[in-house]
C-alpha cells in the first residue's frame, strides 16, 4: 500500500509540475516568441512523464529492468509510431511535385513568358507541400544564374523526383521551345512514380498493422502473466540473473520493433544531382 502512495504521489508531482509551466507559457500573447522554450518543454515533459511512469512500473513490479523499460517505451513510441506519417508526408510532397509542374505548363502555354518568369509567378499558387522550396528557388533566380538554382532547388526537395522535375526544367530552359509540352510529359513521369510508391507504401501499411497487431499479443500475454498468475511463472525474474534475462528479452523486442519500423518507411531512393553535378 505505502508502495502504490509513493508511486500517485510522483505520478501527481509530474502532473502538477507539468500542468504549471504549460498554464504559464500558455497567458503569452506572443507565442511565437516562445516557439524553442515550447519545443524544449514538450521534450522535457516527454521524459517527466516517462520518468513518471517507469518508477510507477518498478514500485508495482519490483523489477527495475520494466521501469526502464516502460520509461524508454514512452520516450520512443512516438517515433516507431510515425512511420505511416513519414510515408504520407513523402508521397505528398511528390504530388505536390507533379501538381507544380502542371501549373508550370499551364502558365508557359498561353502566356509566351520564360520558364523564370513562369517560376515566379507560379509562387503564388504553388501547393503548400513545396511552397517555401518554391519561393526560394524564385528568389535565386532574381539573383542567381538558372542551372545553379535548380540545383539548390533539388537539394532543397532531397528526392530523386525532385533531381528530376530539376533536371526537366534545366532541359526547358535550355531548349525553350518546347518547354510546356516537356513540363507535362515531366509531370506524366513523376505522376506515374508517385503511383508507384503508393502502391509499394500499401503493402508497408499491412506490414506495420502486422507488427502492430504482434507486438500488442506479446505485451497483452506479458501483463496477462503478471496480473494473474502472480509468481507462477514471474518468480524467475525476482533474481539478478532473472533481471538480466530480462533484459535481454525486452532488448530483443525493442530492436525487432525499430528494426520493424525501418521496413515500414521506404528507403530514400538514390539521388543522381549531386555535389559533383555541380562542376
Amino acid at each position: 500500500m505505502s508502495e502504490l502512495l509513493v508511486a500517485l504521489t510522483g505520478l501527481g508531482f509530474a502532473a502538477g509540475l507539468t500542468a504549471v509551466l504549460a498554464g504559464f507559457l500558455g497567458t503569452t500573447t506572443d507565442r511565437a516568441a516562445w516557439q524553442p522554450h515550447l519545443r524544449r518543454l514538450r521534450f522535457t515533459r516527454r521524459h517527466l512523464v516517462a520518468a513518471a511512469i517507469g518508477g510507477v512500473l518498478w514500485l508495482v513490479s519490483g523489477w527495475p529492468v520494466v521501469g526502464v523499460g516502460g520509461a524508454a517505451a514512452v520516450i520512443f513510441l512516438p517515433w516507431l509510431a510515425s512511420a505511416g506519417r513519414v510515408s504520407a508526408a513523402r508521397i505528398a510532397r511528390l504530388e505536390a511535385i507533379e501538381t507544380w509542374l502542371r501549373r508550370l505548363a499551364d502558365l508557359l502555354g498561353p502566356g509566351h513568358i520564360g520558364l523564370t518568369s513562369a517560376i515566379q509567378a507560379s509562387v503564388r499558387e504553388a501547393p503548400p507541400e513545396i511552397a517555401s522550396e518554391v519561393r526560394t528557388l524564385a528568389q535565386r533566380l532574381r539573383i542567381w544564374e538558372f542551372r545553379p538554382a535548380l540545383l539548390e532547388f533539388a537539394d532543397d526537395l532531397d528526392d530523386r523526383v525532385g533531381d528530376i522535375a530539376a533536371a526537366g526544367l534545366c532541359v526547358a530552359h535550355h531548349y525553350g521551345a518546347g518547354a510546356a509540352e516537356l513540363l507535362t510529359a515531366l509531370a506524366r513521369q513523376v505522376f506515374e512514380e508517385v503511383g508507384a510508391r503508393r502502391a509499394a507504401e500499401v503493402d508497408r501499411a499491412r506490414r506495420r498493422s502486422t507488427a502492430r497487431i504482434l507486438l500488442g499479443i506479446w505485451a497483452l500475454m506479458f501483463l496477462g502473466f503478471v496480473l494473474l498468475n502472480g509468481s507462477t511463472y514471474t518468480s524467475a525474474y525476482n533474481t539478478v540473473g532473472g533481471q538480466a534475462v530480462l533484459a535481454a528479452v525486452l532488448g530483443l523486442v525493442g530492436a525487432a520493433v525499430v528494426w520493424l519500423r525501418r521496413l515500414g518507411v521506404e528507403p530514400k531512393p538514390p539521388r543522381f544531382l549531386r555535389t559533383g553535378a555541380r562542376q
